[in-house]
């Protein structure tokens, strides 16, 4: 009574072959978030103006509960060695007290070349204070997620405050996903200092909704295919 639903199976193994399945993939984590990270650098280095504000930016005026508001900015990524990369929209920018703390927060589905697969939370955490958080515990109401550090940068100051950078990795199963397509996902991460991040259910059925354009194959280089 009053535990959450999730995918209904006929036989008991199921769940577990799931989960087994997904663990097996965990292996080519490095190479989806290196493409993502890349795909990141990317478009910040499109211009060389400031940084868009956070009141300002696509995120800030979308509708977070609305599936199909947030399919208009999510991002495709083809690679002819890892298969397709969907993700996005950034949820640090969906509000201020968010961006304050974090940079970049990012939902990732992965489909590797045989067809499987993967769901991954992107996370930058950016902020001013006089040390590290350095964030090593994940948790949801349904237990402890995975986290898998990425790197860590410092910018230099003179000031008490310095701006502080790291990015984490989150490996969620599919039967976390499915579920949070539902629930929705209330995220804590933890370190030096404890946040709450509260992900909408509509951010997770955008991402399994997503279906990318015949034109993002096409654009692959020729003779290469997904």
């Amino acid at each position: 009574m009053g535990k959450s639903a999730s995918i209904p199976t006929t036989k008991k193994s199921t769940r577990q072959v799931l989960i087994n399945t997904m663990e097996s993939h965990m292996k080519i984590i490095p190479q989806i978030l290196a493409l993502l990270a890349l795909a990141s650098l990317q478009v910040h280095a499109g211009s060389n103006s400031e940084p868009v504000s956070q009141e300002s930016s696509k995120e800030a005026k979308i509708n977070w509960q609305s599936p199909e508001e947030i399919s208009t900015l999510i991002e495709y990524k083809m690679d002819p060695v890892n298969g397709e990369i969907t993700y996005g929209p950034n949820f640090a920018l969906s509000e201020k007290k968010l961006s304050e703390n974090f940079s970049e927060i990012y939902l990732v589905r992965a489909v590797d070349l045989e067809g499987e697969d993967q769901y991954i939370l992107y996370v930058t955490a950016q902020y001013n204070d006089e040390g590290w958080r350095s964030y090593n515990k994940a948790t949801t109401k349904d237990g402890e997620l995975r986290l898998v550090p990425m790197s860590k940068d410092e910018n230099v100051c003179e000031a008490a405050n310095c701006r502080y950078e790291e990015r984490i990795a989150l490996p969620i199963s599919f039967i976390n996903f499915f579920d949070s397509a539902n629930m929705g996902m209330d995220l804590t991460i933890t370190g030096n200092r404890t946040y709450q991040i509260k992900l909408p259910s509509s951010y997770f059925k955008a991402i399994l909704n997503a279906t990318p354009d015949d034109e993002v194959y096409e654009n692959l280089p020729k003779g290469q295919k997904i």
